[in-house]
């Protein structure tokens, strides 16, 4: 806006001293050839000046002393000074952009000197003095004009800088961030692989050498026991190991949303693990992303829980929007029928990754159902509110 309000200015000013010199030549034809010849040369001047200014080293000075110089001539060839004293307004303008105000101001008030001086040996005391007071105020209210649009928009370029600054530091952090989060995941998925396929393929090898000395000393019967127990190990290793490559992919969800992420866990991990695995959706639905993605991560959390301790043989996934209660809401539930858990005992423990879950459904102001009972198998449910905002989403609001 500043450097807009400065060239508006600046083509207001050029405009002006045309009007004027067109304004003279009209009104005095009597002009001499030293005056068009002077004329020229300032007109020449000032209009290559925004072209040469920036490409030789102190043209503006040169520049400046030159055109005082020429409409000095022009004041004393002349008899019309006062339509001369307005060809110092580009120059006013030229000094406040290029020299620091304390200079500005400086410069301008050499002018006004030679303008006073010009103005009262062109007109006399009595009809100068009120010319040169009317031009000195205009000189230095022009000044001060400019001096604040540079001001406005040296604060705009400080404002700009430091906006620039903010969103660089703010995509360090995000960096940052990122990274913290890589290393993080990769520590996990390195002690899930420890605790789960790492321990299985011990066991699997301990068995593997303890049937070995069975069939060799005969024992037959304990030999095929423990083969079996090696067969259900390495199959526990095989589902938890693809569980693992799942995470490494990339989320799914912001491609495929929350009903297309669930079908793909479901395919790329229960089903090649040799679940059952069935997704029941009743009708389309078009949830926010942030509630998409916390349902998907109870989803996920309950899934893992069955596969990995709960050693089902099916698996369903069902999304509906439920219209029964006071106010409508999704409901997301994750049933299996494996070896199921004493829900009081696991509650007072908080294990199976329940307490992340439980951590989420508080972050959407929803209700989280766990229901499970040994040998049965278990349900987790999960309801969230569609008409009412999350506390978490409040307080960010607030």
């Amino acid at each position: 806006m500043a450097r807009r309000t400065l060239f508006v200015t600046y083509i207001a000013a050029y405009l002006l001293v045309v009007v004027r010199i067109i304004r003279y030549l009209v009104r005095f034809p009597e002009y001499s050839f030293w005056s068009i010849t002077l004329l020229i040369g300032y007109l020449i001047l000032l209009f290559t000046e925004p072209l040469m200014t920036h490409r030789i080293k102190y043209y503006t000075h040169i520049y400046l002393f030159i055109q005082t110089a020429i409409i000095c001539m022009f004041a004393l060839i002349t008899p019309n000074v006062d339509f001369w004293t307005v060809l110092f307004l580009p120059l006013i303008l030229l000094v406040m952009r290029f020299f620091s105000l304390r200079t500005g101001f400086l410069i301008i008030g050499i002018f006004s000197v030679i303008i006073a001086i010009l103005l009262l040996m062109g007109f006399g005391a009595k009809v100068g003095l009120p010319l040169v007071f009317i031009n000195i105020i205009s000189a230095f209210l022009i000044a001060a004009f400019i001096s604040i649009i540079r001001e406005a928009e040296a604060a705009r370029d400080e404002s700009q800088k430091k906006h620039a600054e903010l969103l660089a530091t703010q995509e360090i952090l995000r960096q940052r961030e990122m990274e913290k989060a890589i290393t993080e995941e990769r520590s996990r998925l390195a002690r899930e692989l420890h605790d789960s396929v790492t321990q299985s393929l011990h066991s699997s090898t301990l068995l593997a050498e303890a049937g070995q000395r069975l069939v060799g000393s005969g024992d037959i019967e304990r030999a095929r026991g423990y083969l079996i127990r090696l067969g259900e190990i390495s199959q526990q290793a095989l589902r938890e190991m693809r569980l693992l490559v799942y995470e490494l992919r990339p989320l799914a969800l912001k491609e495929f949303g929350l009903v297309g992420a669930l079908q793909q866990r479901l395919d790329a991990v229960e089903r090649r693990s040799g679940l059952e695995a069935q997704l029941s959706i009743e009708e389309e639905l078009e949830l926010p992303e942030r509630i998409e993605e916390e349902l998907f991560r109870i989803a996920m959390e309950a899934l893992n829980n069955a596969l990995k301790h709960a050693n089902p043989t099916r698996v369903t996934v069902a999304l509906r929007k439920e219209e029964k209660r006071k106010m409508p809401c999704i409901e997301l539930s994750i049933v299996d029928d494996g070896v199921g858990f004493d829900s009081d005992t696991k509650d007072d423990e908080g294990g199976l990754g329940l307490v992340s879950m439980q951590e989420r459904i508080d972050k959407l102001g929803g209700e989280l159902t766990i229901l499970s009972t040994p040998g049965e198998g278990t349900q987790v449910k999960a309801c969230v509110n569609l008409e009412t905002p999350s506390p978490s989403h409040d307080a960010e609001e607030a």
